[in-house]
């Protein structure tokens, strides 16, 4: 299975890797013959360039740009053409890279604008991948030493000319979470800058206006970078240096050189925390900080984002190809098919199966219908369970509560408890209770009336009408004793008319004669007696109704029961 090929562009530096087998590191500096194929580097790291040709550099930077870079000989070059030529020289001069066919994956600067990755898309070939290095680096970082799945992930990509800040969500795929921050103020340059004053310094005043000067300035330059990534494993180092006509070497330990970029690496970490505070990011949700790039060798960096950020550190093994083995890795991944959607091969059809002596007979269901198609389907057996095996006709379903306390089940009210029940008893009670009183004693308290009562002789009674009682109002054996005296109740005069009702005899009572009865000469209280006064006036009709008093006691809440009816004397 091939592993890929990957290539990572870089503002000082291009990187071809082999994954698991070789790798190439080459400056940006392309170098053009009329008759045989560029070569990418400098001489000091290509052996191949032996003669002279169009040497073209500063293309990097100068990707998307529609102002044309103009070589020495006059000729005008599109940056991004330059850049994907140097990529192909770069890959033809990786040794142990496989067929031409082999997947190819770029890595571009995660802080580059689209319309730069535009355009070095349209010059590169059709099937090389083009990813952000961001993205590479954590997949190659994922892939070995490994990283945390879920959380948020910060990525420092410490390179040559600075360094960027990305902050991927672990449980997507490690996708970015808004662009990349790129800052300026320290990068490796910057840290051989630092080291080139400190051995000048030791060295005292350097005349670097001759032109020898100026070159072993360049050469003492690329002795510190050097000097620099030795003391990455080391605690002192020597490097050698010609200066001024004299030769000596100058010893430097780590921390002095660590000395010399604190300040630049205190000003990148407050970066990355105030990155973090703009985006919403507080300390528990950031689960891990990857280091990528040829910086992340410093254990300076490492040993200040632990003691600042309190998370665990990444770092690969060689962080300075971990772009370029990222993008091997993708591009490797992207041809592997989807196993779980491939189409298995179809079976041979029958007349091949049988031209084949060694193949076993054909199968009987071949062609054979449906079975919504069959004429004489027959119906499907049922599965009988075994003896000693219960039959249930569905799955058992288990649920299991959450470990979280937080969210268990609240409990349940008080009023949906047994004291819930007994309440709402006690209280549909006491209304039922209340509604009956008020249904029997609302009669009981109406005010009652009761006249003056005098004796009188019976002739002096002025009522004219008497009313009885009927017989379905008496009484059967039950007679009420009355008191030895005669009430009587005069209504007021009416102003205008009197009209005169008589009720209706009870049906024991004999008709009347044409002489008038004498009135009672007995002690019994005589009966009830109703007069209603019409007033006739031209205003509206006025009716009142005189309820008289009884001529007995009663007693609350018992029916009335009158005085038994004396027959008239004949």
């Amino acid at each position: 299975m091939a592993h890929g090929i990957g290539l990572s562009i870089g503002a000082t530096t291009l990187r071809a890797v082999a994954v698991g087998r070789s790798a190439l590191t080459r400056s940006p500096v392309l170098t053009r013959y009329p008759h045989r194929p560029a070569e990418v580097g400098v001489p000091a790291e290509n052996p191949n360039l032996v003669e002279r040709g169009l040497v073209i550099t500063g293309f990097v930077d100068r990707v998307g740009d529609p102002v044309p870079i103009v070589a020495a000989d006059g000729s005008s070059h599109r940056a991004e053409t330059v850049l994907a030529e140097a990529l192909r020289a770069l890959r033809d001069a990786l040794p142990g890279r496989g067929p031409v066919d082999e997947p190819l994956g770029v890595t571009h600067p995660a802080h580059w604008s689209p319309s730069a990755v535009a355009a070095l898309r349209r010059a590169l070939e059709e099937q090389t991948l083009l990813t952000s290095d961001a993205v590479a680096g954590l997949l190659a970082v994922g892939d070995d030493p490994g990283l945390p799945t879920r959380g948020v992930v910060a990525l420092c990509d410490v390179g040559g000319s600075g360094a960027s800040l990305v902050l991927a969500d672990a449980a997507n795929g490690y996708q970015p979470i808004g662009p990349a921050i790129r800052s300026t103020d320290f990068s490796g340059d910057l840290v051989d800058q630092a080291l080139l004053s400190r051995v000048v310094g030791d060295l005292g005043a350097v005349d670097a206006s001759s032109t020898s000067a100026i070159g072993n300035l360049g050469r003492l330059r690329g002795e510190c970078r050097a000097a620099k990534e030795r003391l990455s494993t080391t605690a002192a180092t020597s490097l050698p240096v010609e200066l001024s006509g004299r030769r000596t070497e100058v010893r430097v330990t780590r921390t002095e050189l660590e000395d010399a970029i604190r300040g630049p690496l205190d000003g990148f970490v407050d970066l990355l925390q105030e990155t973090l505070q703009r985006t919403g990011i507080r300390g528990a949700d950031l689960a891990a900080v990857a280091t990528v790039g040829g910086g992340a060798r410093l254990p300076m960096l490492t040993t200040t984002l632990s003691e600042r950020l309190r998370v665990p550190v990444v770092t690969p093994a060689q962080p300075e190809l971990a772009a370029a083995i990222g993008g091997g890795l993708s591009a490797a991944r992207a041809r592997v098919p989807d196993v779980a959607t491939a189409l298995a091969p179809a079976a041979p059809p029958p007349a091949a199966a049988a031209a084949d002596p060694s193949a076993g007979p054909a199968s009987s269901t071949f062609r054979a219908l449906a079975w919504s198609q069959a004429d004489d389907s027959p119906e499907p057996a049922l599965v009988e369970p075994a003896p000693d095996e219960p039959y249930e006709p569905r799955p058992r379903l288990a649920f299991t509560e959450p470990e979280d306390e937080a969210v268990r089940a609240t409990p349940a009210p008080w009023y949906r408890g047994p004291a819930g029940y007994v309440a709402a008893g006690a209280l549909a009670a006491l209304l039922a209770v209340g509604g009956a009183a008020y249904y029997l004693l609302r009669d009981d308290g109406s005010p009652t009336t009761t006249a003056p009562s005098t004796s009188a002789p019976a002739s002096s009674s002025p009522a004219t009408a008497t009313t009885t009682p009927s017989a379905s109002d008496q009484p059967s054996a039950v007679p009420a004793p009355a008191p030895e005296q005669t009430v009587y109740q005069q209504a007021p005069p009416p102003p205008a008319s009197t009209v005169t009702q008589e009720a209706p005899p009870a049906t024991e009572t004999p008709a009347p004669t044409t002489e008038a009865p004498p009135p009672p000469t007995t002690t019994d209280a005589p009966p009830t007696t109703v007069t209603e006064t019409t007033t006739e006036s031209p205003g509206p009709t006025t009716r009142q109704r005189i309820i008289p008093s009884l001529p007995y006691q009663t007693i609350p809440g018992l029916p009335f029961v009158p005085a038994p009816i004396q027959p008239p004397s004949p």
